[in-house]
């Protein structure tokens, strides 16, 4: 019961720092970064497209932002697939990972596939994972991938270091909307 409670407070605060993200967005940009931002598998060169839809998925299970396009967490997928065609023992990793999520899913879903599960079911295969150096390793591809880059940055209304423009004092640092106020 407790961890069900945890997952809708964290739910809750994603609803409410999404739509805050999402309009400063559409009032900073417009509502054209909205845009279908697809991601497609066709161009992977190590991993399947199967596998790569496994761990778009699994990405999105981890850190899930329902306003971000597919194509932020593609690009995650893209960079562990140029990994794994550069390492074969990332490869190895990432193809007997994504496997055995698939093999999880089949076994305890009636047949269907990772990628194909709600959410709470995702959640509960990673929860049988989460100490195996697959998981770990995508965690931290994921982890980096997503918060590290610059354009949801935007979305998220962080404006990036602030080291060189003197740091954030006097800078508006507690200019934050969006949090609840008790």
């Amino acid at each position: 019961m407790l961890l069900e409670e945890l997952e809708l407070r964290r739910r809750a605060f994603l609803k409410i720092a999404g739509g805050s993200a999402f309009m400063s967005l559409a009032a900073g940009t417009g509502l054209s970064a909205f845009s279908a931002n697809a991601w497609s598998a066709h161009h992977l060169k190590a991993i399947s497209e199967d596998q790569g839809h496994a761990l778009l998925a699994l990405a999105r299970t981890l850190f899930p932002h329902d306003f971000l396009a597919d194509s932020y967490y593609g690009n995650i997928v893209n960079a562990i697939d140029a990994k794994a065609d550069g390492s074969a023992d990332t490869l190895k990793l990432v193809t007997d990972g994504a496997a055995r999520l698939e093999r999880l899913a089949r076994a305890n879903f009636d047949g269907q596939g990772f990628a194909q599960l709600p959410e709470k079911s995702r959640v509960r295969i990673l929860k049988t994972i989460e100490k195996s150096p697959f998981f770990s390793f995508m965690y931290g591809e994921t982890l980096g991938g997503l918060y590290g880059n610059p354009e949801i940055w935007k979305i998220f209304g962080f404006e990036g270091s602030s080291f060189e423009k003197g740091g954030y004092l006097e800078r508006g640092f507690d200019d934050i909307n969006w949090l609840p106020k008790d």
